[in-house]
């Protein structure tokens, strides 16, 4: 690219740096005015601070790549590994909590640190070293460390911890046989006789969640769960689901104007979703359908946050298997949240099969995934502004990330709302809309193929 081509969008770049900064400050300042909140608590962006901050990112990521030598950047790409096993040992061992309360300007020895967590201080400093230079964590003098801003979120968070150790554990371990994977993908036909990289890591034949249920030997010879399953229901379902995708799919779509309805939540684990949906919208009546198992875990949650809604039946606990006929006929609306990445497109397309035979003409199925978007762009999301691509580039990292690692994890995926209506095409069905959320998760709204508004 010629020096006038790329001096003309590095100061492109700067000037949607510089508005997105402006526009991020003025919102910084309207939530200093908002009452204060946990920092475990949900909290929704405004529009403008979440359009402004993948401005922001994108930019900033589309100017390192402008300004930066292609060769070192490359090299940084493939060795990023290292930065997220070094988050994983700091998660496990707990720095943040041992740095909770120490003095910002004094810092804790890394001496101490060490002591506390059983690896040798020279060893443990290039992990604390790295995190520092990715501004987690601070060095606040030679071999001082304390928490800073970011890292003062993972103090007593088991949550935020454990969502963590869900990316950086047994993902990263499945994610090495990623080429492993796709090279199978090339040579065998049918999704049947292949293997995830998961399966192909850990050597085994049964699925991820299978596995995660299994019962292992423990140190005193006796048999007990896996203590990976609870890493991974706290993680996921008491961060991921709760602070991350959770309050915007409740927030953005329009609840409110459906009026009174009932939302059947198919394989919904304890019902999470619905469970926030039915505080805020009283109008609404809940079937929440996943294995008997779960419901039981489901059932007590639900006695425990909303009797009331327990007592009076506005929710029901059904068990249900999504691959079999859906047993509540004509519902309003039928929602699969964060199922369809889980399957290959086979089996979405049969469960969107046992819908539709399901569906009355006025009835929604509602998937709450991620939709992916490319850097082509799409007509069903909001374009980023020039010169960023139209997916907001780097803002979209985590996007993709996740994609892939429910490809690694399950054999699944994210898709675009292209793919899936090709899906719903399939199964009697048409993608009528999508709405775009302040977070991973965005609603797809299918309908039937034969509805006309």
């Amino acid at each position: 690219m010629p020096a006038s081509e790329k001096a003309q969008q590095l100061r492109a770049l700067v000037r949607l740096i510089s508005d997105a900064a402006e526009d991020i400050i003025k919102e910084w300042e309207v939530e200093d005015s908002a009452p204060p909140t946990s920092k475990d608590a949900p909290r929704l962006p405004s529009w403008e601070l979440y359009n402004a901050r993948r401005t922001f990112i994108g930019a900033c990521g589309m100017g390192v790549d402008l300004v930066h030598d292609p060769q070192t950047r490359l090299t940084e790409v493939a060795a990023s590994y290292m930065n997220s096993q070094a988050l994983r040992v700091a998660a496990e061992t707990r720095i943040a909590d041992i740095l909770d309360g120490v003095d910002p300007s004094e810092g804790l020895s890394i001496q101490k640190i060490s002591q506390r967590v059983g690896i040798q201080d020279k060893d443990l400093t290039r992990v604390l070293r790295s995190l520092c230079t990715l501004h987690i964590f601070n060095e606040v003098k030679e071999d001082h460390y304390a928490n800073n801003a970011t890292s003062r979120y993972l103090v007593k968070n088991e949550h935020l911890r454990c969502w963590l150790l869900v990316h950086s554990a047994e993902a990263f371990s499945a994610t090495e046989k990623l080429p492993a994977a796709l090279y199978d993908s090339l040579q065998r036909s049918g999704n049947s006789l292949r293997k995830s990289a998961f399966q192909i890591a850990y050597g085994i034949d049964a699925d991820f969640w299978h596995w995660l249920e299994e019962m292992v030997e423990r140190p005193d010879g006796t048999l007990g769960p896996r203590p990976e399953r609870e890493v991974w229901r706290t993680g996921m379902w008491g961060f991921g689901l709760q602070h991350i995708q959770a309050p915007a799919v409740c927030d953005d779509y329009p609840w409110n104007e459906l009026g009174p309805c009932t939302v059947v939540d198919i394989g919904a684990g304890i019902g999470g979703m619905s469970l926030e949906l039915a505080k805020r919208y009283p109008q609404l009546r809940f079937v929440v359908e996943d294995t008997a198992p779960v419901l039981l875990h489901a059932k007590a949650v639900w006695e425990r946050e909303l009797p009331d809604v327990i007592a009076t039946g506005r929710v029901q606990l059904m068990a249900h298997n999504f691959f079999e006929a859906q047993p509540v006929k004509g519902a309003d609306i039928y929602v699969l949240r964060h199922i369809f990445h889980d399957w290959d497109d086979s089996e979405c397309v049969a469960i969107l099969t046992h819908l539709r035979a399901a569906m009355e003409p006025s009835s929604l199925v509602l998937i709450a995934d991620n939709v992916m978007h490319s850097t082509a762009g799409t007509p069903h999301l909001k374009a980023a502004p020039p010169p960023l691509p139209p997916n907001y580039g780097q803002a979209h990292t985590f996007a993709n990330i996740h994609d892939l690692l429910m490809f690694v994890m399950f054999m699944g995926g994210e898709r675009t709302a292209e793919q899936l209506d090709v899906l719903a095409a399939q199964a009697g069905l048409k993608v009528t809309k999508v709405w775009e959320c302040r977070g991973l998760t965005s609603i797809t709204e299918l309908r039937r193929d034969d509805y006309t508004a």
